[in-house]
């Protein structure tokens, strides 16, 4: 079933434009813009309250870390840094399953949306199981990340990534870096 919505003013891809209209399909994507209209000639029309901004793109997500927010900072003076920041997110690492990340990207996902998010980079390096062996299937973590995005409704440009090195100076990678 369709639904039609009406902004006073809405920036598009040509600009500002007044008193537009959008005609959505039953799975909400726009499948008509309407420039100039006149929301009274159209049944059941839905008045939007200030202007209609094209949703935003979030450039670089690590779903995952959703998870582990505030898990690796320190308060005060001590050994904090970026690379203690790294041991905290591996060790975390080591217990998210299949379903955990899946869950996790879920309600990342759901919160971008609510923030005016549709659509997400997510810089995807969770390829292993937790002692470094691939998964049966080497797309189950990708698989993970399609059906969260599937289910909310964000659009996902998925950015597969294979680190080599563990540090500056092509350092070997560590025993946490497995996965």
């Amino acid at each position: 079933m369709s639904k039609c919505l009406f902004a006073e003013t809405a920036l598009l891809a040509t600009g500002w434009a007044d008193d537009v209209l959008l005609t959505l399909d039953g799975a909400g994507r726009i499948t008509g813009v309407d420039i100039g209209a006149d929301p009274g000639l159209v049944d059941g029309v839905e008045r939007l309250d200030g202007p209609l901004l094209p949703g935003m793109t979030n450039l670089h997500s690590h779903a995952f870390q959703r998870a582990m927010a505030g898990l690796g900072e320190i308060a005060g003076p001590g050994d904090d840094s970026f690379w203690s920041w790294r041991a905290v997110m591996y060790e975390f690492l080591h217990h998210i399953t299949p379903e955990d990340f899946e869950a996790i990207a879920d309600q990342l996902y759901l919160e971008m949306l609510k923030a005016g998010f549709t659509s997400v980079g997510e810089f995807h390096y969770l390829h292993h199981q937790a002692g470094g062996e691939p998964y049966a299937d080497r797309l189950e973590m990708s698989r993970r990340l399609v059906a969260s995005a599937e289910k909310t409704g964000i659009h996902l440009s998925l950015l597969p990534v294979l680190y080599s090195y563990s540090g500056f100076g092509a350092q070997e990678p560590k025993p946490g870096q497995g996965r």
